[in-house]
């Protein structure tokens, strides 16, 4: 290839796409932190930084949400590892603005974008504090902006060719399966949303103590402490969503929280750490999960004129695709909610993924494929036909036990009507006693042999 075709026409707005989209982001956290120290400072010149510390450690906040991590495993206080999700969504969402407005023109431009972020990355990772893992958050958000810029080249039809004719060739039955599988996003997502307004209700003195301990009521602490405690808001709404399929979640080794069992143990003092479940459930927990199942039915009842105007097996099919998507998904979301917040048993932090998994799609599946088939005509045809083909069957084998019951007592009434005379047995014996008694004969009669000569 031509260095003339490595560098497009618009290589200048890729260039800054790239490069705004990942320098943002760092600028902001950084500056924050150097905010949050410098008022805290103010209350206690003995526990201040330096601008280089809060410089270095804003860098490791960072670096969070691309799968970076702060401190060191030898440290008193340990890794902090747990990824910081609300900045991993919000820098996909600026970066896919950047790319959107830079409207590039084909996947050169693309690798321009990405090529770029990567080395602003790589230079913000190079303030890190020492010892602490902030380079594997360049891979992350590599990862993150090549993603965004391959979806946003398909959309547009400038990616690549080979990626379209293979998706214009998909089974008819992936649309909606596809369909189905947002549909039951969303219903999870709103059930999750639920779950973690009950959670803040009920714990939200605890959050509030913690909150006002650590703050020491300072505004721009205050202000980093919530900001801090959003970044970290989607990773509980993953736990949650654990916590609703039934499988659950730890925080710290040996620790469960599920709809069944709480066994808790000491944890960090976060603000979002007081939210955690006190006490199980109860019996309840046992059918929780179902919610799930049911929120899946109703979003195929929904869709039930698309699905119907598919052949059942491949309702079915689309059904299952879309709870192996959504369970796929769920999965990434848990990797992505797990993680280290201290030492010891601090290390196994989030919830059980491949348990998780299993139920998102047994219960995403199992409501979907029903609902997909039991409303399906072709199942109420044969509904229909199984009780017509039954009923009949009952009234024709009540037909013939009427038949041969008649035929029986035609039968018995001919047989009556053909022997009339017949004598019976007991006949007999009354007719054969009148001559026994007259071959014995009364005293003096012939043959008695009672009588004396005269």
């Amino acid at each position: 290839m031509s260095p003339r075709r490595l560098r497009p026409d618009d290589w200048g707005w890729a260039l800054r796409a790239g490069v705004e989209s990942a320098a943002l982001g760092w600028v902001l956290v950084v500056l924050l932190t150097v905010l949050v120290f410098l008022a805290t400072s103010s209350l206690d010149a003995t526990a201040a930084l330096t601008t280089g510390d809060a410089l270095r450690t804003g860098t490791a906040l960072w670096s969070l949400g691309f799968g970076g991590s702060l401190g060191l495993s030898q440290a008193d206080s340990g890794v902090l590892s747990l990824p910081l999700t609300g900045l991993t969504l919000a820098q996909a969402a600026w970066t896919w603005s950047c790319v959107r407005r830079a409207d590039l023109r084909g996947p050169v431009s693309g690798a321009w974008t990405v090529v770029s972020a990567a080395v602003v990355a790589g230079l913000a990772s190079l303030a890190g504090p020492p010892g602490s893992r902030t380079w594997p958050a360049v891979l992350g958000l590599t990862a993150l902006t090549a993603v965004v810029v391959a979806v946003q080249l398909q959309r547009r039809g400038r990616g690549s060719q080979r990626l379209s004719a293979w998706w214009d060739r998909r089974p008819h039955w992936v649309s909606p399966g596809l369909s189905l599988a947002r549909g039951a996003a969303v219903a999870l997502a709103v059930l999750t949303a639920a779950v973690l307004v009950v959670a803040l209700v009920s714990g939200a003195g605890r959050a509030s103590r913690l909150h006002d301990t650590l703050a020491g009521g300072g505004i721009v602490s205050t202000v980093g402490l919530l900001v801090l405690q959003a970044g970290w808001l989607p990773t509980a709404g993953v736990w949650a969503c654990s916590w609703l399929v039934g499988s659950g979640f730890s925080v710290g080794t040996g620790s469960m929280f599920s709809p069944e069992r709480v066994a808790a143990g000491p944890v960090p003092s976060l603000p979002l750490l007081g939210l955690l479940p006190t006490a199980p459930v109860g019996r309840v927990g046992l059918y929780l999960p179902l919610v799930v199942t049911v929120a899946a039915m109703v979003v195929a009842w929904r869709r039930r004129h698309v699905l119907s105007a598919l052949r059942v097996r491949y309702a079915v099919a689309a059904s299952l695709l879309a709870g192996t998507v959504l369970a796929l998904t769920t999965g990434v979301a848990c990797l992505a909610a797990s993680g280290s917040v201290g030492p010891g048993r601090m290390v196994d932090v989030g919830p059980q993924t491949g348990y998780t998994v299993l139920l998102v799609f047994l219960e995403v599946s199992v409501g979907l494929g029903a609902t997909a088939v039991l409303t399906h005509p072709y199942t109420r045809t044969w509904a229909t036909e199984a009780v017509s083909g039954t009923t009949q069957a009952a009234s024709d084998a009540r037909h013939r036990v009427e038949a041969r019951l008649g035929s029986a007592v035609g039968s018995g009434r001919y047989r009556h009507a053909a022997h009339p005379s017949a004598p019976s047995r007991d006949h007999g014996r009354q007719e054969r006693t009148p001559q026994t008694e007259t071959a014995v004969g009364e005293p003096g009669e012939p043959g008695s042999g009672s009588g004396s000569p005269e």
